[in-house]
């Protein structure tokens, strides 16, 4: 079960990760989408407070593709990703 302070958690690192997606001029725009999409997945599933193990499975795959992706030309961007896989590992997601 999610405490409040892991959703939280969630929530800040998500907000950051638009932040990070909307400053960056160098990210392709399917790699944005991508990820926007990842985040708008994360907040929906949030808000019902039960995501499904298939959608979990392919969104923690698709962020761990990004982080692949990202990891030399965009550390910053990279940083957050991680921080948001341990976030939903911590959550069982």
């Amino acid at each position: 079960m999610r405490t409040i302070m892991q959703n939280e958690k969630l929530r800040v690192t998500l907000t950051e990760l638009e932040q990070q997606l909307r400053a960056l001029e160098t990210v392709d725009p399917e790699s944005r989408q991508s990820l926007l999409n990842a985040v708008q997945e994360i907040r929906l599933g949030l808000d019902e407070d039960r995501p499904t193990a298939a959608t979990s499975n392919s969104l923690i795959a698709n962020l761990t593709h990004s982080v692949e992706k990202f990891e030399i030309s965009h550390p910053t961007l990279t940083s957050v990703l991680g921080r948001l896989i341990d976030i939903l590992a911590q959550m069982g997601i």
